[in-house]
């Protein structure tokens, strides 16, 4: 029989285990994405960000949306690909960047107008959270649901993804920067105050005060990455007004994919990075908060 000391000792070890991998995944992510965000071209960046959003996050998204045979959850995420893989050559994202001429300047809105629906689907996916039991039941009709409004997020934040890193990297740095200020600011402001749960059951974790917390972060270093980034087409007020707004927007995207993981028994989306789950499990925020910062960018640029 193990001794309440040891026990306590196994515990304190695979946290600390937990801890090592975590922090050498997120490195190497991190190092990995900001290389490719940079040094590759658009097309082949909107190729491999497919590959891994559409392909591995729509394998992982047919888990959630009720499909528990390999088979089909490749099914799904091979036809999300293809489509998204379509969808790019009809847009021309994986075409070369045509040099922009006195006749041809200006921004394309044709992909910032195609986000429009799926920015509206998230307004809508966000009040789900308030009746966290609609859409539990394993039918057909709602296994199709499911599945489709995967399609429609992860699509969008692909779509937007790729048109940022096209129209400048330095604008996916500030998202993420927006994103990662609120994500901290919440998690430390969480733990330090506590209080009032806010989605008890779907994420008991989250509490108001981190809510709270997350907001102000974000807020004060969205205005000062404003500042210091390069390329970013928004004053430090307009920053602010934006972070606030995605910073909402992104903790509803993580509430509605652990709504989705919930309904269906698991806690993580996949197992394919250590310490984090899968991509699902990264991409949540992010995911919900890109069709939003890109019309910001397409309609509210200085």
């Amino acid at each position: 029989m193990i001794s309440p000391d040891a026990t306590a000792v196994l515990e304190a070890w695979a946290r600390s285990r937990m801890l090592r991998a975590r922090i050498v995944t997120a490195v190497i992510i991190a190092a990995a994405f900001l290389s490719l965000l940079f040094a590759a071209p658009p097309p082949v960046f909107a190729a491999i960000a497919a590959i891994i959003m559409l392909g591995i996050g729509g394998w992982e998204a047919g888990q959630l949306g009720g499909f528990r045979q390999p088979v089909a959850r490749w099914t799904f995420g091979g036809l999300l690909l293809l489509t998204g893989l379509a969808a790019a050559a009809a847009l021309e994202l994986t075409h070369p960047i045509t040099p922009i001429t006195p006749s041809t300047a200006g921004r394309d809105q044709t992909i910032p107008q195609l986000l429009i629906a799926p920015a509206l689907l998230w307004l809508f996916l966000i009040g789900w959270l308030s009746r966290p039991t609609f859409g539990d039941q394993a039918s057909v009709s709602w296994r199709v649901i499911k599945l489709a409004v995967l399609a429609v997020i992860l699509g969008a934040a692909w779509l937007a993804l790729s048109w940022l890193q096209r129209e400048s990297a330095w604008l996916v740095v500030m998202l993420i920067v927006i994103i990662a200020a609120a994500d901290t600011g919440a998690y430390f402001t969480g733990r330090h105050f506590g209080g009032p749960k806010l989605a008890p059951r779907i994420s008991p974790g989250k509490t108001w005060s981190g809510v709270a917390g997350g907001m102000v972060s974000t807020v004060v270093i969205s205005a000062l990455a404003s500042l210091i980034l390069p390329g970013v087409p928004f004053s430090p007020l307009h920053a602010a007004g934006i972070a606030l707004v995605l910073a909402g927007i992104s903790i509803g995207g993580d509430l509605f994919i652990s709504l989705l993981k919930r309904q269906q028994g698991i806690k993580d989306s996949s197992h394919l990075l250590p310490g984090h789950g899968g991509i699902l499990d990264r991409i949540d925020s992010l995911g919900a908060a890109l069709p939003f910062f890109a019309l910001a960018v397409a309609y509210l640029s200085a």
